[in-house]
């Protein structure tokens, strides 16, 4: 496990409990806390997923540090990625063999993973805040049960006559 999804887990593991002294008003308080969190997660992880798409662009635009007849250079760097179509431009790279292949194949599959990362994790925003705002527990649904909370201890009195 990653040491980043560690603070992640604890903060929804605490508020995993919503409704920790029985309060219909509790809930709604735990549900604004838990939507603010997820939102505020998500944005740290959004700007990973950011940061890694941009250098997985930036990586796939220069293309790669490699020997070449003038020395070490990117020799690709003024090619705007116009190289990743041009097969036969590779072979200017001598050393480290199949480095603008590998350099390919790494940065796409960063720049792929990234992006669906970003979908993801947008979509998550927007179930997150349509959850929180529309799914409160004193909605006209689940208004009965609400007044339930209160009402319980005097009904279950009354009906032992205790009261």
């Amino acid at each position: 496990m990653r040491k980043g999804m560690i603070f992640p887990i604890v903060v929804f593991i605490g508020l995993g409990n919503d409704n920790i002294y029985g309060h219909c008003q509790t809930r709604i308080y735990g549900k604004s806390r838990m939507v603010l969190t997820v939102v505020l997660v998500s944005l740290i992880g959004m700007a990973g997923a950011g940061y890694c798409f941009n250098v997985s662009l930036l990586g796939l635009l220069k293309g790669p540090y490699c020997l070449t007849d003038l020395g070490w250079n990117y020799p690709f760097n003024s090619t705007n990625g116009r190289y990743l179509t041009d097969l036969t431009t590779w072979s200017q790279c001598r050393e480290p063999s199949h480095i603008v292949a590998w350099n390919v194949t790494l940065f796409s599959i960063l720049l792929a993973l990234s992006g669906l990362q970003l979908a993801l994790i947008v979509a998550h925003v927007i179930i997150g805040l349509a959850t929180g705002t529309l799914g409160n527990c004193c909605h006209r649904k689940e208004s009965k049960e609400c007044t339930e909370i209160d009402v319980s201890v005097g009904t279950v009195y009354q009906n032992h006559g205790a009261v």
